[in-house]
């Protein structure tokens, strides 16, 4: 039950991630480079209660995830800049493909166990169809197959490390702390590639200086959203009995950012049938692991 609470929480973290850049509109590399960086630094409030595993591999995952994290975060914030929600929204059913693939290989011995609840199973796979569908109905825009395309791979990646990331961290009964090293790790990283990314550039190309006031107003409040996501997500995938569950949840982002702009009378062009489709399939899911 706690992973779908940390999973709500991280799609509500999500929703004001997106809607932040939607309001502020900043450079996608530079709002990433500074935002990881502020996140970083919330996060090193932390460092007391983190503990440090010997397993080489929690380092190797958490790494990677970040560089993968900093690539795919640029064109998240480029899409919501844009206001093209409905393409990066397909990075949440391909990122449940990726991590349903990933788990199956790493965890063979769970295979057979699928077939031990079979209406849970029917249940799970039905709510999941209903997420899938509702995601590629919630907006009424078109999909470019070239910005398909680039969401693809890093969709997918995506999925396959939120199987890793539960593989590496185990069944430790010091699944918080450790998840707390793994998010400071990971956004460490993607500070880092980022920032690597940016600095080269020619300075006339920048859109705007490094230290511009509202470059850094907007980083810091996408900083705390991120700061919360991450964690969210970690605690959830960590806790759920199976990685996909939490990325299927977060599915629900684009309800919350219906829900707020209905809330401020702006226009939005989400369709309520598919968000209640959402809504339903999210529950089913919860259903589906008691």
């Amino acid at each position: 039950m706690f992973w779908f609470l940390w999973a709500l929480a991280a799609s509500l973290c999500a929703a004001a991630l997106a809607e932040s850049n939607k309001v502020f509109k900043l450079d996608a590399t530079m709002l990433n480079a500074w935002r990881s960086t502020f996140a970083t630094a919330l996060l090193c409030t932390a460092i007391p209660f983190m503990i440090w595993p010997h397993d080489k591999w929690f380092y190797v995952v958490a790494c990677l995830d970040g560089a993968v994290t900093a690539a795919g975060m640029v064109m998240f914030f480029y899409l919501a800049a844009r206001q093209s929600g409905r393409v990066s929204s397909m990075i949440l059913p391909l990122a449940a493909i990726g991590a349903y693939v990933a788990w199956w290989m790493l965890m063979p011995g769970e295979r057979p166990s699928m077939t031990a609840h079979p209406e849970k199973v029917a249940i799970s796979v039905i709510s999941a169809a209903l997420i899938f569908v509702a995601i590629h109905k919630v907006r009424d825009t078109d999909i470019s197959l070239n910005s398909f395309l680039i969401v693809l791979p890093v969709g997918f990646l995506f999925g396959v490390f939120d199987a890793l990331t539960k593989y590496v961290m185990g069944q430790d009964f010091n699944l918080y702390k450790l998840a707390l090293s793994y998010a400071f790790l990971e956004l460490i990283v993607c500070s880092i590639v980022t920032w690597l990314v940016l600095i080269p550039q020619p300075l006339e190309g920048r859109p705007t200086t490094f230290f511009n006031k509202k470059l850094l107003w907007g980083s810091a409040w996408c900083a705390l959203w991120t700061a919360g996501m991450v964690l969210s997500s970690i605690f959830a995938i960590v806790l759920a009995p199976h990685p996909t569950l939490p990325g299927l949840i977060l599915a629900l982002t684009p309800v919350w950012l219906y829900t707020y702009n209905k809330i401020r009378h702006i226009k939005d062009d989400v369709s309520i049938p598919a968000s209640i489709l959402l809504i339903v399939g999210a529950v089913g899911l919860l259903l589906s692991t008691l």
